[in-house]
């Protein structure tokens, strides 16, 4: 038996306060009854891609003439490869001892809460309680005063033995490449970003962020075409590495060169991004085709636009 715990269920705290969140089933009303699926197959079959759970306290509830035998719970979470990648893991287990998983189901929802509610979102993972037929049902879950899932739901779900039925790679999360590199998987376009926004102005000459005796990360990201020209468009890891110093030294030369960015919108493939090793003290971005503009951020001066140079545009764009 494997307890799943921390891994079944993400509170998600934020220290604002705010509204109550979505009401459940009124105090007194008479609640709809989930429907009666069989049998059961697998997770994949069953469950949502990547397995949502977020309308958990807008579902029906579990009819009382259904007795569950057992449960079933579709998990995802994050796994570490031995090559230093991630990926996000599909995972069916299922459990047998759920007394206090029933009763947590079975309870009602609490009275609606008058005052102000704080803004943690609970999430569960998806499941459905098995009869002995093989039948299965997902169900409705009660709700707190501020129309959050009740604790008692989170506790017995958390406390779960589950017998791990399968696994499967649904997604990279993180290539081996990038966690070398030091660099994210994906990362948006910002000059695109910027470039675009209505309104938007930026200092002329581009400026070097960091200091001279800084070390900087260079990260390359592709933009599939599908994203080319959208509002945030998403690049996926190329390459990246933490600059020589002859090369830092050509972009701080370069940046002190570039003049003022040309009239042009056409979306790059390719971008690169200069950070700090520490990821403090600003950001350089560098369209490597498309438009080839540069753009700047520092903490103390306001963002800046200007034209990189084809040697520039070289240097950052070759993987080593």
């Amino acid at each position: 038996m494997r307890r799943f715990g921390a891994g079944l269920v993400a509170l998600l705290a934020l220290a604002a306060v705010a509204g109550c969140a979505q009401p459940g089933q009124p105090p007194g009303a008479a609640a709809p009854e989930a429907e009666v699926h069989g049998p059961w197959e697998f997770c994949e079959s069953a469950a949502p891609e990547e397995w949502p759970n977020a309308d958990a306290t807008e579902l029906p509830r579990l009819p009382e003439t259904f007795e569950p035998v057992g449960v079933v719970v579709c998990d995802l979470r994050p796994e570490h490869r031995a090559d230093g990648g991630q990926d996000l893991v599909a995972v069916e287990g299922h459990a047998y001892e759920i007394a206090e998983l029933l009763a947590a189901v079975r309870l009602p929802d609490e009275p609606r809460w008058p005052g102000a509610c704080t803004m943690e979102l609970r999430v569960i993972p998806w499941f459905a309680f098995l009869d002995a037929e093989g039948r299965w049902v997902r169900p409705g879950v009660p709700v707190d005063g501020c129309g959050k899932i009740r604790m008692e739901v989170i506790d017995a779900l958390t406390g779960l033995d589950l017998t791990e039925e399968s696994r499967r790679v649904v997604r990279e999360i993180e290539s081996a490449e990038s966690v070398a590199a030091g660099c994210a998987q994906g990362w948006a376009d910002m000059v695109w970003v910027e470039t675009t926004q209505p309104g938007r102005t930026w200092a002329s000459q581009p400026i070097d962020p960091f200091p001279a005796d800084a070390t900087i990360r260079l990260c390359v990201y592709r933009v599939p075409a599908d994203q080319q020209g959208t509002g945030k468009p998403g690049g996926d890891f190329e390459h990246g590495r933490v600059l020589a110093a002859a090369d830092r030294a050509a972009v701080a030369d370069a940046l002190r060169a570039a003049g003022p960015a040309g009239s042009c919108s056409r979306p790059a493939s390719r971008f690169a991004l200069l950070r700090r090793i520490d990821n403090v003290g600003g950001e350089v971005y560098i369209e490597l085709n498309g438009c080839r503009r540069i753009l700047s951020y520092s903490h103390e001066d306001p963002p800046a636009l200007g034209q990189a140079d084809a040697a520039l545009v070289e240097l950052l764009g070759r993987p080593s």
